[in-house]
């Protein structure tokens, strides 16, 4: 099991504050914003982005709380966002590289540390992302917490991003990770 301290997001510390005061409209409420949102983190996606070849192999990119869509301006993990950059930018040289999978938390996933940290486990079981779509099994380095967004019809906000050390993911064993959101 990895612990990953994740670094909170660019548009969460944006959209936060104006949830707080109910800038945003009523979440309990469709009319306010003309669609039903709900601030609470939902799922996690796990990718094949969030690494930097040195010359002598991958290791993990420092993570970032500004990665965004090219396409529609949305935060997301690198292993989407880098399919929006132009070609000559993207930073992993094949599709195969840039594989991600989405899953739902539940309740039983948060737990809160004292004073103001937030744990969320994040597991991908036996049978879940086991291929990358090309035949090979996922080598994961980065993961992303998500709540719906709140201006965004049918998009995500990703309010935490946080990169680590390889993790292939196969059938023969789950994926356990455990991202901590801190708010100091």
């Amino acid at each position: 099991m990895a612990v990953i301290t994740a670094v909170v997001t660019e548009d969460a510390r944006k959209y936060w504050p104006q949830l707080f005061g109910l800038l945003l409209g009523d979440p309990s409420t469709v009319t306010d914003v003309g669609f039903s949102w709900n601030p609470a983190i939902k799922t996690f996606k796990v990718g094949e982005g969030g690494w930097v070849d040195t010359g002598a192999g991958r290791v993990r990119r420092l993570p970032t709380d500004n990665l965004r869509r090219v396409d529609n301006n949305i935060q997301d993990i690198d292993a989407i966002v880098d399919g929006t950059r132009a070609l000559v930018d993207q930073r992993y040289p094949a599709a195969a590289d840039r594989a991600f999978f989405e899953k739902a938390l539940i309740t039983s996933d948060f737990t809160f540390e004292a004073p103001s940290t937030l744990r969320v486990r994040c597991f991908l079981d036996f049978a879940e992302f086991n291929s990358d779509g090309f035949g090979n099994f996922p080598e994961i380095w980065e993961i992303g917490l998500f709540s719906d967004h709140p201006t965004a019809v049918g998009q995500k906000l990703m309010v935490a991003y946080g990169t680590f050390p390889l993790e292939i993911k196969d059938g023969a064993s789950p994926v356990e990770n455990v991202v901590r959101i801190s708010m100091q």
